[in-house]
């Protein structure tokens, strides 16, 4: 059995298995760019321009390895959020004075701050509102809590909005709107973590809406009104995709986590349809016209095929991973490009070698900062349930098995670690959700650690008669002993980019499709010579060009910048931009100046902006 290959920055997701996704992303962090000849590919230069690239400040940690996420732009100026990497203090938003894009310059005294323990990481978002409640450009970013915060106090999650009519003195409109309901259906004194948001105006109601995606419940696509910025409401937090239209598929088996990630809003003739990214369950575009619950409806969903595209073309059959992390539509809305993330280029492969199930397979998922399972490391041997790991344990060996809760993963890890275990399993607690996969939000240098659903977990711990229907109302066993178990891994790429074709009709009401022509990666992803050792090799995001159905613009994190075209024939690459010293690129986004004049902007994890041109 296969697992998902993820490892990267969101919180671990109660409502189905979010991830906590390094590029979320820190899964190889250790090689620095810009910083020498080695940790990276060698530098390129096709077909792109750079115009100019602009360095932002900030004291928090070692320079800026690891503190630049997202990028968006509005007028004269463009916004980076600053991520939690190394330490999530001076999070927030980067203002930057692009009117000379050949020398961006940051307004240091124009930072937008996140709550203290919390940070804004992926989405940014600048919107133009003039109504009777607030006229001018409105900014929007996400809050996610800071590791070890718990329990989170009242002004974490959610989103934030910000006046940035005059972007050198923002100011605050509402902070930490969001979904305050927990999975319980009780109220939580801070709404829930957003991983993700995105903002439009819809003409023929003439109310403003942002979509949330809500990192803590199954219904994790939240709907609010925000026409008065000041007084958000929640219009619609009661969607589910996968229980409201069945977006999921029952084969591959590895494809279990499915959740909202990314989306976009576009009007289309009478509708506004949303493109949704929902990981393993694909890529969804949703009528939102009229965003009350009951009134969305699906316009049409994508499946993934049995095998891998990209590794079959190399001869390799292996399932694919999923991960449908962003995508965008062209300008004529007859094609799409999605990013399907992965920071782990090796895919897990386990069984369990003892007691009544002996043979089995099952999926085991790595934490997001934790030594990999990889060709050169393997879980083997016998286990030990030692509870929840959140007191200190008794010496041990082998591997120890935890239960999910009580306290955090990180924690789970240290204890064990620090009891003397070569490796650590974590599976899944009594919860509705029991069967799904998380990606663990841990880091460690010493010992691989690995999550498991319960119903798998239960199977480990050699519990007569669990199945899929009784699993997650089990019971776990005591302390003791375990089956013994294999771990290891097989190389299965790192991620990559698919190009669909699209039929969105313009009417309200119609169903469309959503049709895979092609898929596209960089060679170095796909080849075990660059597994290691040259930074993360996973695409991240696209912005299509606005002019041109036929381009793409692609941030490619280690990769750089790459420039591709697309049609009915298929995707390739026409250009691409690696810096002397690496890249490590989160955001691309398409921005035109006051005289028309096109530029694409790139936010690089280790300095700041780049600004460049394509010239093919």
């Amino acid at each position: 059995m296969l697992t998902t290959g993820v490892s990267s920055a969101h919180p671990d997701h109660p409502g189905g298995g979010r991830e906590d996704f390094p590029g979320e992303g820190v899964a190889d962090g250790m090689y620095k760019q810009h910083d020498g000849d080695e940790g990276h590919l060698p530098p390129v230069n096709n077909n792109v321009t750079l115009v100019g690239k602009g360095e932002v400040t900030n004291p928090a940690g070692t320079g800026n390895t690891g503190r630049v996420a997202d990028v968006t732009a509005h007028g004269d100026y463009a916004y980076l959020t600053a991520f939690r990497e190394p330490t999530c203090l001076q999070t927030g938003v980067h203002v930057m004075d692009i009117s000379d894009p050949a020398n961006p310059t940051e307004v240091l005294d124009a930072f937008i701050p996140t709550s203290a323990g919390s940070y804004a990481g992926e989405g940014i978002q600048v919107h133009h509102v003039a109504n009777a409640f607030f006229t001018g450009d409105l900014l929007a970013h996400q809050n996610e809590t800071c590791p070890g915060v718990t329990p989170p106090p009242p002004n974490l999650g959610g989103i934030s909005l910000w006046d940035v009519t005059d972007p050198r003195d923002p100011k605050p409109v509402a902070l930490h709107a969001g979904d305050f309901s927990n999975p319980s259906g009780a109220t939580d004194p801070a709404p829930n973590q957003t991983h993700s948001m995105r903002m439009w105006t819809n003409e023929f109601d003439g109310r403003t809406y942002v979509v949330l995606v809500d990192d803590e419940e199954l219904t994790d696509v939240d709907i609010m009104d925000i026409t008065d910025p000041f007084h958000p409401v929640m219009v619609n937090d009661q969607l589910d995709l996968v229980h409201l239209f069945g977006v999921d598929q029952p084969t591959p088996d590895n494809l279990t986590s499915r959740f909202s990630h990314d989306m976009m809003v576009t009007k289309i003739g009478q509708r506004y349809v949303m493109n949704m990214n929902y990981w393993d369950g694909g890529y969804v575009l949703l009528d939102v016209t009229d965003p009350r619950p009951g009134k969305v409806s699906l316009i049409a969903e994508s499946d993934y095929a049995q095998l891998d595209e990209e590794r079959l073309a190399r001869g390799h059959s292996i399932s694919p991973e999923g991960n449908a992390h962003q995508s965008e539509l062209s300008p004529n809305n007859k094609f799409m490009i999605g990013t399907d993330e992965d920071f782990n280029p090796f895919r897990v492969t386990a069984t369990i070698d003892s007691g009544p199930y002996a043979g089995q397979s099952y999926i085991a998922t790595q934490a997001s900062d934790t030594p990999p399972i990889d060709q050169d490391t393997t879980i083997s041997g016998p286990t030990t349930y030692v509870g929840d790991a959140c007191a200190t344990l008794p010496a041990g060996t082998g591997t120890a098995i935890a239960e999910r809760g009580t306290c955090s993963f990180q924690i789970k890890l240290d204890n064990i670690t620090a009891a003397g275990y070569s490796a650590g399993i974590v599976f899944q607690n009594v919860r509705a959700d029991c069967l799904a996969g998380v990606t663990m939000l841990a880091s460690g240098t010493t010992i691989p650690y690995v999550f498991v659903n319960r119903l798998n977990g239960l199977k480990l711990l050699g519990v007569p008669g669990v199945t899929e229907a009784n699993a997650c109302t089990t019971a776990s066993p005591a302390t003791g002993p375990g089956e013994s178990t294999t771990i290891q891994a097989v190389f299965d790429g790192w991620g990559y980019v698919r190009l669909f074709s699209t039929n969105i009709p313009h009417k309200a009401g119609g169903t469309g499709g959503i049709n895979q022509l092609d898929t596209y990666s960089v060679p170095e992803a796909q080849d075990v010579a660059y597994a290691t050792g040259f930074g993360d090799l996973s695409v991240h995001e696209v912005a299509m060009d606005p002019d041109n159905s036929n381009l793409a613009y692609i941030s490619y994190y280690a990769a750089g910048f790459r420039v591709v075209n697309y049609g009915k024939n298929g995707i390739q690459e026409v250009g691409a931009f690696i810096d002397e010293g690496g890249n490590n690129f989160w955001g691309v986004e398409v921005w035109k100046d006051e005289n028309g004049v096109k530029y694409i902007l790139g936010s690089d994890r280790d300095f700041g902006l780049y600004v460049f041109q394509y010239n093919g």
